[in-house]
Order: C-alpha cells, then sequence, then structure tokens
C-alpha cells in the first residue's frame, strides 16, 4: 500500500497470509477452492450481462412502440390503398361509359354517311349538277366538307348532314374523354397498388423487429440467469471457504506460540476474538459510532485474521493492520511487535487519517483486486 500498507496476495485473504510462525500458520486453500479474482469476475460478467438485458429492455420498449406506430401507419395506408381502389373502379365505370357512348356515336355517323351517300346516289342518278361537286370533293378533302356540300341538295337532305356532323363530332369528344379516364384509370391503378405495398411492408418490417428482439431478450436472459447462478455458487463457495480459514486461524492463535522470526507472544498479544473485542471499546475514541465495528472487522479479517504475528512474506507487511514496514507502528508504542493493542491504536489513527472511517477503508479496500487500502 501507498501509505504504509501493502496488499497480500488474494489467495491467502482473511488469515495469516503467510505467516512465519513455529507451531502453527494459516490454513492452507483447498484446490477447487474459489480465488475471490474468480468472484469478482462472476459478478462483473453478472453487472455486464444485466446491463445488455436492460439496454434490450429499452430497446424492445422502443420497437414495440415503432410497431404500433407502423401498425398505425400501415392501417392509414391499407385505407388509403382501399379509397384509390374505389376511385379506380369508378373511374373504370366512367371509362365503360364513355367508351360505349363512343361506339354508339360512332356508329350513328356511319348510318348518316351511308344515308346521306343513299341520297347523294339517287339524286345522281336524278341528274341533279350539285352532286357532281359533293362527290368530287373540290376544295376540301374533308368528309365533312363534302357532306356541306349536301347543304345545297335541299331540305331533305340538310338534315341528314347536320346529324352525320353531330355524331362525328360527339364520337371524336367521348372518344378523347374516354382516353382521359383511361389514364386517370391507370394512375389511380398503381397508386392503389403502391399504397397496398407501403402498408404490407411497414407492418412486416415491425412484426420482424420486434420478434428478432424478444429472440435476442430470451436468450440474454437465459445467459444472466446461468451467470447469477455461477455467481451465487461461487460467491457461497468462497465464504465458506474463508470461514474456515478464519476458524482455523483463530484456533491457531489461542495455542500460542512463538510469531515471525522467533518473537514470542507478549501480555497483550490477543487472540483474534480478543483483538476484536479491544478494538470495539476503543473506536468512541475515534469519533466513530458502533455501526462502524462490522467494516472494521470485515476490513482486518482480510488483512490478517485480527493476528497479531500475521506477516506477508511478499511485501513484508506485519501486525493486525498490515502495516509496512511493521516498524512503523512504532510510533503507538515499542511493543509493536507483540502487542494487539498497539497496532489496533495504531492501525485505527492510520484509517482516520486517511479514510476518516473503517467503512470508508473497507470501501476501498472491496474495490480493488488483490485486496489494499
Amino acid at each position: 500500500m501507498r501509505s504504509g500498507l501493502r496488499r497480500m496476495p488474494a489467495v491467502v485473504l482473511v488469515v495469516g497470509l503467510i505467516a512465519i510462525a513455529v507451531g502453527f500458520g494459516p490454513a492452507t486453500a483447498r484446490a477447487n477452492d474459489p480465488t475471490w479474482a474468480e468472484v469478482q469476475a462472476a459478478k462483473h460478467d453478472v453487472r455486464k450481462k444485466a446491463t445488455a438485458v436492460a439496454a434490450i429492455e429499452q430497446a424492445l420498449g422502443g420497437l414495440e412502440a415503432q410497431a404500433a406506430r407502423l401498425g398505425t401507419v400501415a392501417l392509414q395506408e391499407a385505407g388509403l390503398a382501399a379509397a384509390a381502389q374505389t376511385r379506380l373502379q369508378a373511374a373504370q365505370h366512367v371509362y365503360d361509359a364513355l367508351l360505349k357512348q363512343t361506339t354508339s356515336a360512332a356508329g350513328k355517323a356511319d348510318s348518316a354517311r351511308r344515308t346521306a351517300a343513299t341520297v347523294a346516289t339517287q339524286l345522281y342518278r336524278g341528274g341533279d349538277p350539285t352532286v357532281t361537286v359533293w362527290l368530287s370533293g373540290q376544295g376540301s378533302g374533308s368528309l365533312l366538307y363534302r357532306l356541306g356540300a349536301l347543304s345545297q341538295i335541299g331540305d331533305a337532305s340538310s338534315s341528314l348532314l347536320l346529324q352525320a356532323q353531330t355524331d362525328q363530332r360527339q364520337a371524336q369528344a367521348l372518344g378523347d374523354q374516354a382516353k382521359v379516364q383511361a389514364a386517370v384509370r391507370d394512375a389511380l391503378a398503381k397508386q392503389a397498388e403502391a399504397a397496398s405495398n407501403v402498408a404490407k411492408a411497414a407492418q412486416a418490417a415491425a412484426d420482424r423487429q420486434v420478434a428478432q428482439t424478444k429472440t435476442l431478450r430470451a436468450t440474454l436472459l437465459a445467459q444472466l440467469a446461468a451467470l447469477q447462478a455461477k455467481s451465487s455458487a461461487l460467491q457461497a463457495s468462497y465464504a465458506a471457504a474463508q470461514a474456515a480459514k478464519a476458524a482455523a486461524a483463530a484456533r491457531g492463535a489461542t495455542a500460542g506460540g512463538t510469531g515471525l522470526a522467533g518473537i514470542a507472544g507478549g501480555p497483550d498479544s490477543l487472540s483474534p476474538g480478543d483483538a476484536q473485542a479491544y478494538a470495539a471499546s476503543r473506536i468512541g475514541a475515534y469519533g466513530w459510532g458502533s455501526g462502524q465495528m462490522s467494516c472494521l472487522i470485515g476490513l482486518w479479517n482480510i488483512e490478517s485474521g485480527w493476528r497479531w504475528n500475521a506477516y506477508n512474506a511478499s511485501s513484508g507487511a506485519y501486525g493486525i493492520p498490515q502495516s509496512l514496514p511493521g516498524s512503523k507502528m512504532a510510533t503507538a508504542g515499542g511493543d509493536w511487535t507483540t502487542s494487539s493493542k498497539t497496532q489496533i491504536e495504531w492501525g485505527l489513527g492510520y484509517i482516520q487519517a486517511r479514510y476518516s472511517t473503517p467503512c470508508g477503508a473497507y470501501a476501498f479496500e472491496t474495490s480493488h483486486v488483490p485486496y489494499w487500502y
């Protein structure tokens, strides 16, 4: 640790942590016990997957709302398609009627021409000189011009002329209207088809998005459940292993023995339980309430198992608070190598100066792998 304490390897958490002792030492971890790093990794996997599930739930909510909107659009487009189809049918009826009228008018015009031709033939045979002019069509190549010449023939022929002219003009006008109506009909048919296709595509897209997202959500939820089960099992196994180690450490400390480098225990070399009791009697002097005691127990359980001679061979940290180096605790008393009380006083002072409270130190400790504070 950067300010006097150094964290121990995660594999030896809670108990004496590679203590050099004569006659006893910390319990050895079993091969199948999970490490703290494995527990933390499992929790991280759960959090990561839960975040993914939350994101997909949010996305699904948006997609379902979008699907509802697209469904509304689909209904609107279907309505437009139906209206376009109705207009198409009406246009078809108009076209059919115009076509029928055109055919009828054309028939009338043909009949009038035939009648006029018959009259002209009869007049010609009777020797009427104007008929020659009419038949030759001099001055114009149009049928109407030649029919106009019939006005010179007489009253009976004039009526035939007028009827033929009227019928032909009506046939022409109706034919033009029929063409226009056919174009309208074709445009409406395209509009109806386009509206129908838009409606179908919108609904299909919405259905696909919702179905795909629901499938993904189901997969993620299954994965999350599996990860949660794995994490819970690892935490339970880890807690059981740490409890067994702490119990073994407590039994060893109570039994007595020599400590680091052959240093024998002194009158204040307390058992883990007695050391905790002493600490509980002193936290008020540092301005803390009794609620801080649970955090302090958790913190020094991780650091040393509350053993006064706990020693980290990797870093050189020593004692209940795992001072680095241990000689820093001399500021609290010359008996720092054996006195649980001196070590506790120094450790409480360090926590107050650096983290304000034991819970602050414990929160910092457990946010790092391997642990340190």
